[in-house]
């Protein structure tokens, strides 16, 4: 298994914050295309090892993929994956492991984003939850400050992201549950990547509603 996070190139632009001059922007969410690249971080399970990758090398994490039987993400198969298939990177769907999507399903919520029902689940949330600790930033300042040269700060914001995705994958490998951001108390029960087995002492996997 590998777990990988993305941050993008080019800003998306926001309606509550100002356009910052000397920014480029792309043209929204969807925009995948003009996103662009900045950095990818990616853990290799197996080898206990991190790995980054930029424009130069985009071709190595192809290779990446292509050796691997789950390619783990958070949000990958509504953000990862378009924008890496906009850079011409297959992500399989047989490969895939979105965490994102699978807590959704254990607290009985459909695979696509609608924020009256899906909000309240991200990364920081469910890191808060599990281990009483978040993210280390913003990730709208990366494109930002991937343009302005500040490659450190965007190579380490990415990799925290990264190590966050594999703690609660280690978790659920371990446990079979997470839990739940919106309660703080109610336990999630989450379906393993794909080879792994199911903990002896997790409970039966049902959907739950944990709003």
């Amino acid at each position: 298994m590998i777990v990988y996070d993305i941050e993008i190139a080019n800003a998306i632009p926001d309606k509550k914050s100002p356009i910052v001059e000397g920014i480029r922007y792309c043209e929204g969410w969807r925009d995948f295309a003009g996103m662009g690249i900045a950095t990818i971080a990616a853990y290799d399970v197996e080898e206990q090892r991190s790995r980054v990758f930029f424009a130069d090398n985009l071709g190595d994490f192809a290779d990446l993929v292509e050796r691997h039987d789950v390619i783990a993400s958070f949000n990958g198969d509504g953000f990862d994956s378009p924008l890496l298939a906009a850079n011409g990177v297959v992500i399989p769907p047989e490969k895939s492991y979105d965490l994102l999507v699978e807590v959704w399903s254990a607290a009985g919520l459909g695979p696509n984003f609608y924020w009256k029902t899906h909000m309240g689940y991200g990364l920081d949330a469910l890191c808060q939850a599990n281990f009483g600790t978040g993210k280390t930033g913003n990730g709208a300042l990366a494109p930002i400050n991937f343009q302005r040269g500040h490659f450190g700060a965007v190579v380490d914001y990415n990799l925290a992201d990264t190590w966050l995705t594999w703690r609660l994958i280690q978790k659920v490998i371990q446990t079979g549950q997470l839990v739940c951001p919106k309660t703080g108390n109610r336990m999630l029960q989450i379906a393993l990547p794909k080879g792994y087995p199911v903990p002896f002492h997790a409970p039966n996997r049902e959907p739950e509603n944990c709003a």
